[in-house]
């Protein structure tokens, strides 16, 4: 059955059926419905009696709808670790998806503006979520922190021969590392600012991985990510690529903390003074003072780079390369959804 004549999609690992995305938009059609609930007694053949139990309910219990944080990027009453603490409140409060069938049509090569859009109808409709949901949530509410970078951090693990993907938002303040995210795990998402090292919050989230069984086999960091809403650039998903059960853990570490200091060197990182507030939108080249003026030429718009740096590591450490492709190239970006 088609995408087209179904509505939803089969997200599938070899032939194991991970779950499904809906692809006709809200309220869910039947056909979506039914799919979800026959899904659901798929994966739980025991429960199958509570399952319809549930279905067939005519009452719920009531529904607490929580508020997004909007504002808090800007509320200069709060330090960044309350801030991030807020946001990732938010999106655990939301809920982890169990149901098989992701609410939200994705995709992941759309520009900057078209998944903000899209994280604004997710916190409105307020559905349960899955990892990628809460990235474009968590990148959507923290646009405007001073001096945060973002950027995505994507794992592909395997467990009992059935591939898994995931995906959460890197965080770099100063010199310290993070995370936000939500997972069926809580070691899988949220990691607060205390890493001194990238290469140490990668090291965590595979040390998490193996004790849950899974054997991480490739870890896609991307560049850093614009602070604008209404950006029409597209985030680059993979700069550098390891593989960790092909890589000893001193080269690939390395290979990571090395390459972040070259996004530096080449001036990869959007600087925020450059940027318009996330409240407000402005054309290119301009800037927002405090009465709201619009005033050209008083900070320089840095232009996004045209080139995009990749790091493959393997086993070998002579074999390491740097590589740099245009972007316009990349046209085979993966789309990290679940773990």
């Amino acid at each position: 059955m088609t995408v087209k004549s179904s509505g939803y999609e089969t997200i599938r690992s070899g032939d194991t059926t991970l779950f499904y995305i809906n692809r006709s938009g809200l309220p869910l059609t039947e056909q979506i419905k039914d799919r979800m609930w026959d899904f659901c007694k798929e994966q739980y053949p025991n429960n199958e009696t509570e399952i319809q139990n549930i279905k067939n309910a005519k009452e719920y219990l009531p529904i607490i709808v929580p508020d997004p944080p909007y504002h808090i990027a800007n509320n200069v009453r709060y330090t960044i670790h309350e801030k991030l603490q807020q946001i990732q409140n938010y999106v655990q409060r939301l809920e982890y998806n169990y149901t098989g069938m992701q609410f939200f049509d994705i995709q992941s090569k759309r520009p900057v503006n078209y998944l903000m859009d899209i994280a604004r109808y997710i916190m409105t409709e307020s559905l349960p979520i899955k990892c990628f949901e809460a990235f474009i949530i968590c990148l959507y509410l923290t646009t405007g922190i001073t001096g945060l970078d973002r950027f995505n951090i994507s794992f592909k693990s395997r467990f009992n021969g059935t591939v898994y993907r995931h995906v959460i938002l890197g965080l770099k303040y100063h010199q310290n590392y993070g995370s936000l995210g939500v997972s069926r795990r809580k070691d899988l998402m949220y990691k607060p600012l205390k890493y001194d090292k990238l290469s140490a919050l990668i090291d965590d989230f595979i040390l998490a991985y193996k004790k849950y069984g899974h054997d991480v086999l490739k870890v896609k960091i991307g560049l850093p990510i614009v602070h604008d809403l209404k950006s029409f650039q597209t985030i680059i998903w993979k700069a550098i690529i390891v593989s960790p059960n092909k890589t000893d853990k001193i080269d690939y570490s390395k290979e990571i903390d090395k390459n972040t200091r070259i996004w530096r060197q080449m001036n990869m990182y959007e600087t925020f003074k450059s940027i318009p507030s996330a409240s407000t939108v402005q054309p290119m080249g301009t800037t927002i003072t405090a009465a709201g003026v619009a005033q050209p030429n008083r900070l320089s718009y840095v232009k996004p780079p045209l080139l995009s740096a990749t790091v493959t590591t393997t086993k070998n450490p002579s074999r390491s390369i740097c590589r740099f492709v245009n972007i316009d190239e990349q046209k085979n970006i993966p789309c990290a959804i679940r773990v």
